[in-house]
């Protein structure tokens, strides 16, 4: 402490307000060979992500619309070139983590599809249902055959003999043949569109329910120049060709 400073200048701030929320957050640099990324800019999270406020409306990979590649074909195959995938996020609210859920947000690209929101969410009420149902731990069946797989070594379950498998199997069934409906119903239509398909669900670990769709041809998202730092899209018409002097 300086001599021209007061006999209470020292303790003027009060520690306990807290950080002034004015103040600008300044990132960190490592030093060295600090360990992790450094903060990038003054809106970033531990991590170094930028956050924002609502992901779902940006359009990229995170958004309900978003036609992903297709993982579940080959990628030197047709299907690869000629459908995409929409994937509809697990909803936690509704089963937490007892069970899987999946939201019913409708994607609005599905309509061109083939799907209406009225079929997708008769489809959505349906899976919820049935996975809350056979994977709840506290249902009297479910109790039942854990102590018999308890008492037998498992091998209640490794013949097959709890419902949980019975219920699951019976699902993907019905998935099966909801594909086949909506594939009778499009080569019955004179569009010529390929019928959208349930992908099942063991496929995707019931993380993502993945609807295989047509190519929309809809431009992917613009790329980043890196992993925190987002640009705008850059436009695509060829530059004006330069006047030649005479």
């Amino acid at each position: 402490m300086t001599n021209n400073d007061g006999p209470g200048d020292g303790f003027a701030r009060d520690l306990e307000r807290g950080r002034d929320e004015n103040a600008p957050r300044l990132s960190n640099v490592s030093a060295g060979d600090g360990i992790g990324s450094a903060l990038s800019s003054t809106n970033s999270s531990i991590m170094g992500d930028d956050i924002q406020g609502d992901l779902g409306e940006e359009w990229g990979p995170r958004h309900p619309c978003y036609p992903h590649l297709n993982p579940h074909v080959p990628v030197d195959s047709v299907e690869y070139a000629t459908t995409r995938i929409i994937r509809v996020r697990r909803d936690w609210l509704l089963h937490g983590d007892l069970a899987p859920a999946f939201s019913n947000l409708y994607p609005e690209i599905l309509d061109p599809a083939g799907i209406s929101e009225p079929e997708f969410r008769k489809v959505i009420g349906k899976l919820n249902a049935e996975l809350g149902e056979t994977f709840n731990p506290y249902a009297g069946r479910n109790v039942v055959d854990s102590v018999m797989g308890a008492v037998t070594g498992w091998l209640w379950d490794d013949l097959g003999l709890t419902a949980s498998k019975r219920r699951l199997a019976a699902l993907e069934d019905w998935m099966e043949k909801w594909n086949t409906e909506m594939q009778k119903s499009m080569s019955t239509d004179d569009s010529g569109l390929v019928a959208p398909k349930m992908i099942p669900l063991r496929q995707t670990g019931y993380m993502t329910l993945d609807i295989q769709i047509p190519d929309p041809e809809i431009a992917p998202a613009p790329s980043t120049a890196g992993a925190n730092e987002s640009r705008t899209a850059l436009t695509m018409e060829p530059a004006p060709a330069a006047a030649m002097p005479v």
